[in-house]
């Protein structure tokens, strides 16, 4: 059983563990490599947001194949008192437009809490589905781990404020949201080894788009791990978004303040997406990320399934920017089904 921490008046939700999805993935057995973070860098846990039992044992390790496909202030209890209407996006181009894609009957089939996999030292990766619609929006935070906090409080807020205002979720829309996908760098909270798995893998560098063993942070020279998802929390991940293929894919970072476009050789399709989510949060888009050189990111992976994804880096290293954000993701509902 898990019980989120942030909805202490509800009732706990089971994890209910998936087993085997039509992923395509082979998944060889391994030994996970050692332990890599350095021995000065503070170890002290920290509890994030919301936390989650792991339950089943299940280690997820794999080699991905892409299958390209064209068709505000944080706080661990929010009361939502009332029920936003989705925003109208007439002053928002809605061109080009989304490409319709095949009935997602996988998505809405989930249970609405469930487990995609687990990490390095046996923390569920734990997903929540709300909605039963053809299109997926997927939300995803703390792949830095407690380095980046407030991502992770800012996918809870997302989740009790859609488990508490339904009709804020459009007929033709499943949300699938992931408050963590880097559990066990969060346990550290907000220090340099929070940003990295129990491997010591920079987790946004693991992905098969531009990998490269030389990877950085800043200045900082990372590790990038011994092969592209050669990390669990990589592998159950990017099989989920092979299992479902969700029509948008976005992934919360701190503090860059900005809205960067994945983009791979094959993939480009991400643009458009950023333009929407761009003015409707204000947060600025269009421009690529030069503050250092970044490879092997999950996002820029996801472009290259033919999925449209983008960073949405927060502009604080401590709040959620809840509200627009919010309106970010109403006005992403309104593009991709083009009926508010």
């Amino acid at each position: 059983m898990i019980i989120p921490i942030f909805i202490s008046a509800c009732q706990p939700e089971p994890v209910v563990h998936l087993g085997d999805l039509p992923t395509r993935v082979v998944i060889p057995t391994e030994s996970p490599i050692p332990n890599i973070i350095p021995s000065d860098t503070p170890t002290a846990s920290i509890t994030p947001s919301a936390t989650y039992t792991a339950t089943a044992s299940v280690t997820p390790s794999a080699t991905i194949t892409n299958t390209p496909l064209f068709t505000e202030t944080p706080t661990s209890t929010i009361t939502s008192t009332a029920s936003i209407t989705p925003i109208p996006i007439s002053p928002i181009p809605i061109s080009p437009i989304p490409p319709t894609p095949a009935p997602n009957r996988i998505a809405s089939e989930l249970p609405t809490v469930f487990g995609y996999g687990q990490s390095v030292e046996g923390r569920t990766l734990t997903a929540h589905r709300i909605g039963n619609g053809a299109l997926v929006i997927m939300l995803v935070g703390g792949i830095h781990g407690g380095y980046e906090a407030n991502t992770i409080t800012l996918i809870d807020q997302f989740i009790l404020h859609f488990q508490n205002n339904p009709l804020d979720v459009l007929p033709n829309i499943t949300f699938i949201l992931i408050p963590s996908a880097n559990p066990d760098g969060a346990t550290y909270g907000r220090s340099l080894a929070g940003r990295f798995n129990a491997n010591g893998v920079d987790l946004n560098r693991n992905w098969d788009c531009d990998w490269s063993e030389e990877a950085f942070f800043r200045d900082l020279p990372v590790y990038s791990g011994e092969k592209p998802f050669s990390e669990p929390e990589s592998v159950g991940l990017a099989a989920l978004i092979n299992d479902i293929r969700p029509s948008v894919v976005l992934f919360y970072h701190s503090a860059a303040n900005g809205i960067y476009a994945g983009d791979c050789a094959g993939g480009g399709v991400s643009a458009p997406m950023t333009e929407i989510l761009g003015r409707a949060t204000g947060y600025p888009y269009g421009a690529e990320f030069t503050d250092y050189v970044v490879n092997g990111t999950a996002s820029s992976w996801v472009d290259s399934l033919g999925i449209p994804s983008a960073d949405v880096e927060l502009a604080s290293a401590d709040l959620t920017e809840f509200s627009r954000n919010l309106d970010g993701v109403l006005a992403l509902q309104c593009w991709l089904t083009g009926v508010c």
